[in-house]
């Protein structure tokens, strides 16, 4: 999906984690039902697909951006580049752009998502739809955009991060249609699962009945949320009160999932994904955290037991990928990491016997990412006459490549949570690609790292499906810019009710 000048080849990479295929070798206890092995091994059935239709509402949406694109031209105008047509065929004018963070990291991922909700929506397999949205991106880099030239950040973010972003979407449409409590719900029907509902609207009677799906394995909880966030930069910080409002959802179309049986199978179709967003407001600023995962394909076994006396264990192994993106200004605390994890190894783990049981997780991931640099400010006044990489003069964040690590981990008794996570990233920048490079005088190189632990306490089965839950979350930044250094860090303690469905 990425095309990179030979220049830079040596600091800009994609990986793609190989999985080997277990083989399971497990037995139903005699006194157990092992299930219906055809039945669980069936993938949920799926829609019928339009092709024309789906070329038609990608055509739309393009139409709707254009529409946007030339209405705020006066802002569009200090892009345009003006490259000519023979040009915009060879490697020498793909550069990273320097937009706004909001609009490459958020913005870009919306639109991905759109247009890979669109495929799916209309009945098109996961990877159709990602080459759908990868050919209406590339027709807006290539064609719409014709008086800029081509943002290769833009081309690897949009159709990357919108696959998880979207397919997450995609899976809760479905669960608003086809689960029958859900199913009852006509306002989320028509709005969180407003792409399916067209859908289905626009085929009336010829609709596919989903009642043969299968159930769709779900946990989702949507709360609000007041804190108080204390940040250190440099030494100085304050304290923040926050409100907030967090939402977060995870979706599993396998059926017999965590059920009494034991077996196995591949998967191809990304049955697992999940999601989470948090909004929050202060009085010294704002922040937004989204965050979504899709396992695309992999293996997953289980013995589940019917008696409390035996220990029932789940497993799967995949490759997954994964959105992150975080805008958080409060006070002197100024974060800015947008992130396409590329694919990577994936695993889930899962144990229970009687009222406990363990869930765990790790992720590993080669990684794409804009992040804000802390040490912009110092560099540039120590620097006046120097001409530095444009996104870092006009925006203050740069494009690079590294890696992360993700593990969680939430153990349950009864209807009490308790659980944990942690994500540890590096980055360093890519340079040579910059949309003036001719015209620079310094390349500057920058780099990060990351870590977040986060910490929570849930209580649930309360009446009315109501949860309680405290949280504490802790960052760590530590920046590079050339010579100059900046370490920040960020506590945050919330305190939450919310609805479980």
């Amino acid at each position: 999906m990425s095309v990179l000048r030979t220049t830079t080849l040596h600091k800009s990479f994609f990986t793609t984690a190989l999985v080997g295929v277990l083989l399971s070798t497990s037995a139903a206890h005699a006194d157990e039902p092992a299930g219906d092995e055809e039945e669980l091994r069936e993938a949920p059935s799926e829609p019928e697909k339009h092709y024309l239709r789906t070329a038609v509402f990608e055509a739309l949406a393009l139409a709707g951006g254009t529409a946007w694109y030339w209405i705020d031209r006066e802002r569009q105008v200090a892009d345009w580049d003006f490259p000519s047509w023979s040009s915009r065929l060879t490697t020498d004018v793909m550069r990273y752009d320097n937009n706004p963070f909001h609009v490459n990291f958020a913005w870009h991922a919306g639109n991905g998502s759109s247009f890979h909700l669109i495929g799916r929506a209309n009945g098109l397999s996961l990877w159709e739809s990602v080459g759908a949205g990868l050919l209406t991106s590339l027709v807006w880099e290539y064609a719409l955009e014709y008086r800029e030239k081509v943002s290769v950040n833009d081309l690897i973010f949009t159709t990357g991060s919108g696959l998880p972003m979207g397919e997450f979407l995609h899976v809760m449409g479905r669960f608003f249609h086809e689960d029958e409590r859900a199913s009852q719900w006509a306002a989320a029907r028509w709005t969180a699962g407003f792409p399916m509902a067209l859908s289905r609207a626009l085929d009336g009677d010829a609709a596919p009945s989903l009642a043969n799906a299968g159930p769709i394995w779900h946990t989702m909880h949507l709360g609000y949320e007041l804190g108080v966030s204390s940040a250190t930069v440099s030494d100085d910080g304050a304290d923040h009160i926050l409100h907030s409002v967090h939402i977060d959802g995870r979706f599993v179309r396998m059926p017999g999932y965590l059920e009494t049986g034991v077996w196995s199978r591949r998967f191809t179709n990304a049955e697992f994904t999940r999601a989470t967003l948090d909004a929050s407001g202060a009085s010294g600023g704002s922040a937004v955290k989204i965050f979504a995962d899709t396992t695309l394909l992999g293996w997953y076994g289980q013995q589940m037991h019917a008696g409390s006396e035996f220990l029932s264990n789940a497993t799967m192994v995949g490759v997954s990928m994964a959105y992150r993106y975080r805008r958080e200004q409060i006070g002197a605390w100024d974060d800015r990491v947008g992130v396409l994890h590329l694919p990577g190894l994936a695993a889930d783990a899962h144990l229970s016997r009687g009222n406990v049981s363990l869930d765990a997780s790790a992720r590993v991931h080669a990684d794409f990412a804009g992040v804000n640099a802390l040490s912009n400010d110092e560099w540039n006044a120590a620097y006046p006459n120097e001409v530095g990489k444009t996104v870092l003069r006009k925006m203050g964040y740069y494009y690079g490549y590294g890696g992360s690590v993700a593990l969680a981990a939430e153990l349950r008794y009864r209807s009490v949570f308790l659980g944990g996570s942690l994500w540890a990233a590096r980055y360093s920048s890519d340079e040579g690609l910059d949309r003036t490079q001719e015209d620079l005088t310094v390349d500057q190189e920058s780099s990060d790292q990351i870590l977040d632990v986060e910490a929570h306490l849930r209580i649930e089965d309360l009446p009315h499906d109501l949860y309680v839950e405290t949280r504490f979350e802790s960052r760590q930044r530590d920046a590079k810019l050339e010579e100059f250094e900046t370490s920040a860090t960020l506590r945050r303690y919330t305190l939450g009710v919310g609805v479980r469905f």
